[in-house]
């Protein structure tokens, strides 16, 4: 594909790369899709490697854990049952954008060609990106547990299916919420996707230390945070958010073998297929353009034009760890309740 718009979408992939490196501290490390995106190795690595067509499915098998009471003496003729495994499908949606660039307009206008498709691709990207952040904290909402055995240090308030924690425990809310994990046998670190309003008060008390010499070291140990800035929820206006095991969510992503190997030409009716990696999320999006005659005066081109259709898209599978009891998930909701202390 050595024309014309391939040469522009080439610096313009430069001029993005840029861009995003000057902002890289500011817009990497946020959001839930971020979680997701940092979790999905250690929770299902390669598993996207298996997927070869868009209506191929493909499945995640694992073993599951059989619970059992102590047999309480030996037998001369005991008998064991067999343990079994379950198949989970995994299934994609596809994000995608679209805009459009012509031969002329950059003749026309105080930005060059590459500049104008820069802007256009850092558009598409943060729309994906905003739209699979939104969708990311859906799934978190219809896929959170409804078993929660914790007792302590909090109320599992089992028609929410949320663990309430006291008003007056806010400040120690990240100590209840860890004690709450470790009381359904999850004893390593985990993920806080909290609200804004959860979030700042996280960001209060773990930093108090310097200021105040108070210790709060212990609460930051062992979590990482971060903010859902559309996180609501109207019954827990103190605050709302997830506590998340580490490696127990993820999300897969996936383009078609023509825009991974590159097919076709951009200046063509019928179109190019090539990919680009997105400098935000890391992802691998598949681009797609073709062009075609157009008067684009109204635009800032000319009678005599070529316009370029471009798209930008991604499948993402977003996913959490199997588990064979019913309804039981490793994504726990917590919320701050108006009320006294918890026992």
């Amino acid at each position: 594909m050595a024309n014309y718009a391939a040469s522009v979408l080439a610096e313009a992939k430069l001029i993005l790369k840029d861009r995003f490196a000057e902002a890289e501290k500011r817009l990497k490390a946020t959001g839930v899709f971020g979680a997701f995106r940092e979790n999905t190795d250690l929770a299902i690595p390669n598993i996207g490697e298996l997927r070869t067509q868009v209506n191929r499915p493909e499945k995640a098998y694992f073993q599951n854990r059989t619970k059992r009471t102590n047999g309480g003496a030996r037998a001369y003729n005991h008998i064991g049952s067999v343990g079994d495994s379950s198949e989970v499908a995994v299934s994609y949606t596809t994000f995608s954008d679209k805009c459009q660039t012509s031969l002329k307009r950059g003749d026309n206008n105080l930005f060059n060609d590459a500049q104008i498709l820069a802007n256009e691709l850092e558009n598409m990207i943060k729309n994906i990106y905003e739209a699979a952040d939104e969708a990311a904290l859906t799934y978190l909402g219809t896929n959170k547990t409804e078993v929660n055995v914790a007792t302590k240090n909090g109320v599992w308030d089992a028609t929410a299916n949320v663990f309430e924690i006291g008003t007056d425990d806010i400040a120690r809310f990240i100590q209840a919420g860890k004690s709450m994990l470790r009381q359904n046998y999850y004893k390593g670190t985990a993920d806080l996707i909290l609200d804004p309003v959860l979030f700042m008060e996280a960001e209060h008390y773990l930093f108090q230390g310097a200021g105040n010499s108070v210790n709060t070291a212990y609460q930051k140990a062992g979590v990482e945070l971060w903010e859902a800035l559309t996180l609501t929820d109207a019954t827990y206006t103190e605050g709302v958010g997830y506590f998340i095991p580490k490696g127990t969510i993820g999300v897969i992503d996936w383009i078609p073998r023509q825009n991974r190997e590159g097919y076709g030409d951009y200046e063509s009716v019928l179109g190019g297929y090539g990919s680009m990696v997105d400098p935000l999320s890391g992802l691998t999006f598949a681009i797609h353009g073709y062009s075609q005659r157009a008067d684009t005066q109204a635009t800032g081109g000319d009678t005599q034009d070529v316009v370029t259709e471009w798209e930008l898209s991604v499948d993402l599978s977003f996913n959490k760890a199997p588990l064979s009891v019913e309804n039981e998930s490793t994504i726990f909701e917590v919320g701050i309740i108006d009320a006294p202390a918890n026992p």
